[in-house]
């Protein structure tokens, strides 16, 4: 199934989506967070093992299970709705991490959003590590390169959202997803 009134922000960590998602909240727009840091927060806060560091595959299965019901709860909704990331990021990890993906693959292939994809390249000048993420800028964007590969190979048309300051990135945000919807009625 296909929902074309969801939308992905993918690409590096640290490329300055979770600060768009904020901003586009602003805007009136319904947003889902990254899984990612939200999973990291609860394992490593309750000493838990489902941290790419302790135990990856783990850490996989808990954000496809997010990802999953993120997807299908918002179903009901017809507004545009805005992912930090979506299920095919979770074959990138599983490339990155060097665990299995096939469910991801699997997920991926069955629960599908807007064709349009936008793409947050690695940016050194942003990028800061903090309590949730701990990689290096390299492997930031060694990870947006795995990212770039999974979603075209899945098909999705990636659209590299631009390095520039907040407010321009979310308009250009705001002005191509108005005109993918406009195309789509």
């Amino acid at each position: 199934m296909r929902r074309n009134n969801y939308y992905i922000l993918t690409g590096a960590m640290g490329g300055g989506k979770s600060t768009i998602l904020k901003s586009l909240i602003e805007h009136g727009y319904t947003c889902m967070p990254e899984p990612a840091r939200q999973i990291l927060k609860e394992q490593r806060s309750s000493g838990k093992e489902g941290t790419p560091d302790k135990d990856p595959a783990r850490f996989n299965e808990l954000m496809l299970e997010k990802m999953i019901m993120d997807y299908v709860n918002n179903q009901v909704n017809d507004e545009i709705i805005i992912f930090d990331r979506g299920i095919p990021d979770v074959i990138a990890y599983a490339e990155l991490l060097n665990t299995d993906g096939y469910a991801a693959l699997k997920a991926a292939n069955e629960y599908k959003y807007n064709n349009s994809v936008f793409m947050f390249s690695a940016w050194k000048e942003i990028y800061a590590n903090d309590e949730e993420r701990r990689m290096s800028f390299e492997l930031s964007a060694h990870f947006e390169f795995h990212v770039r590969k999974v979603y075209a190979e899945l098909g999705y048309e990636i659209i590299d959202v631009p390095l520039v300051p907040v407010s321009e990135r979310v308009e250009f945000l705001k002005k191509f997803i108005g005109q993918i919807q406009y195309e789509l009625e």
